[in-house]
């Protein structure tokens, strides 16, 4: 039987950054997970501000950035035209590498246990964990970090509730273009007949990165075509986008993963706080998901883990305060209404609708002649050759 203080299941994102705060805080930790190195995988592939603030507060921004791609003035197209050049800096990152680069700053004290966890028994003292195989935990708390595979929990109680199946379609691959004008790029969909939200491109260390967020059924025939014909797919649902980025090329396998908006429900247990997408998930093209995650665990382990620690006991009372804390209700307030009002904003083809996203161009184009007094333009020999911009 191990005993530790806090028992972190999974590995991911959320689950790293956990176990960095409480090992370096000096906690006894104990870091479950079958993999002692992230596999790649199709989830957050930049740094954002938000991003950013939360990675600075749990003391890691500083250790993760240089294992990023910098690019600044994201480019913004609206209705298939340019609308605004926005002044920011963000790091292309790409999810496995950012989860290992997490990985490499645990401290060494913290145990990673390579397993799955195969039951669990709670009480208002102590928590078991009993691995597959047999073997045991014991610990004051459980911070469940398991992503979208918390079986687990169905044991304990807890269920998902579907808020939206088959909410939207995340689809990424690496690309190529003869010539890029701009660091990075987000094209609104054009019109909602095409039934796409947007695409990013941006740079990784390993070159052009596009995601694209979409409304379509997984069985729809667009997403059969784009398997088979991903260029023409794209130019058909984004027929302007080549104004701007040429002819895209897709290099190397495309990847389509459905999302569904999921919350657990009956989460306020003894002993053990649910983060990330094990809480809840969020819908890409809101651009909470990570976020969400990161906060999630840069507010239990740096604010309420301390201070449950610091008295006996691990009552449900204890645990609901994270549940409340402002920042992190607000965070998935937001995310919830961004995620369901996104959609309903690029399907929707009322003359409101219309008139919304037209209100939505005319604001990047007033925040661009307010930043760069001048109306956005693409610039007349600003192109970069090689498809890729220059590493600031």
């Amino acid at each position: 039987m191990v005993e530790t203080d806090v028992a972190i299941v999974g590995a991911g994102l959320a689950g790293s950054l956990a176990a960095v705060i409480l090992g370096r805080a000096g906690y006894s930790v104990a870091l479950i997970d079958p993999f002692d190195q992230a596999r790649p995988d199709f989830r957050c592939e930049k740094i954002e501000d938000r991003h950013a603030d939360s990675l600075a507060k749990a003391g890691v921004l500083d250790e993760i950035l240089p294992a990023a791609r910098r690019y600044e003035n994201v480019w913004v197209a609206r209705l298939g035209r340019l609308a605004e050049i926005k002044p920011i800096v963000e790091y292309g990152l790409a999810y496995g590498d950012f989860v290992n680069c997490m990985r490499r700053l645990i401290p060494a004290q913290v145990v990673f246990v390579h397993n799955k966890v195969g039951s669990l028994t709670l009480s208002p003292e102590r928590q078991t964990l009993t691995l597959v195989g047999g073997e045991q935990i014991s610990t004051r708390l459980v911070i469940g970090a398991t992503g979208l595979g918390a079986g687990f929990l169905d044991r304990i109680d807890m269920h998902r509730r579907e808020i939206s199946k088959c909410h939207s379609l995340s689809i990424g691959f690496d690309a190529e273009s003869d010539e890029l004008p701009f660091d990075s790029l987000t094209y609104f969909g054009e019109d909602p007949s095409h039934r796409v939200a947007y695409i990013t491109l941006f740079p990784l260390a390993t070159g052009l990165r596009a995601n694209i967020f979409s409304y379509h059924d997984l069985d729809h025939p667009w997403v059969k075509r784009l398997r088979i014909n991903p260029m023409d797919a794209i130019a058909e649902a984004l027929p302007r986008l080549e104004r701007l980025a040429g002819r895209l090329r897709v290099r190397g396998a495309i990847k389509i993963r459905p999302v569904d908006l999921i919350a657990t429900e009956n989460a306020v247990q003894p002993g053990i706080a649910l983060v990330g997408d094990a809480f809840s998930t969020a819908c890409p093209v809101s651009g909470t998901g990570a976020s969400k995650a990161l906060l999630d665990a840069e507010r239990l382990c740096n604010v309420h883990v301390p201070e449950w620690l610091a008295t006996p006991g691990m009552s449900s009372d204890k645990i609901s305060t994270f549940y409340r804390d402002p920042q992190k209700t607000a965070c998935d307030t937001q995310s919830l209404k961004s995620s369901l009002f996104s959609k309903r904003s690029v399907l929707g083809q009322s003359a409101l609708w219309s008139a919304y996203r037209w209100g939505c161009y005319a604001g990047s184009v007033g925040r661009n002649l307010i930043e760069h007094k001048r109306f956005p333009r693409v610039p007349a020999n600003g192109a970069m050759q090689g498809g890729m911009p220059a590493n600031h």
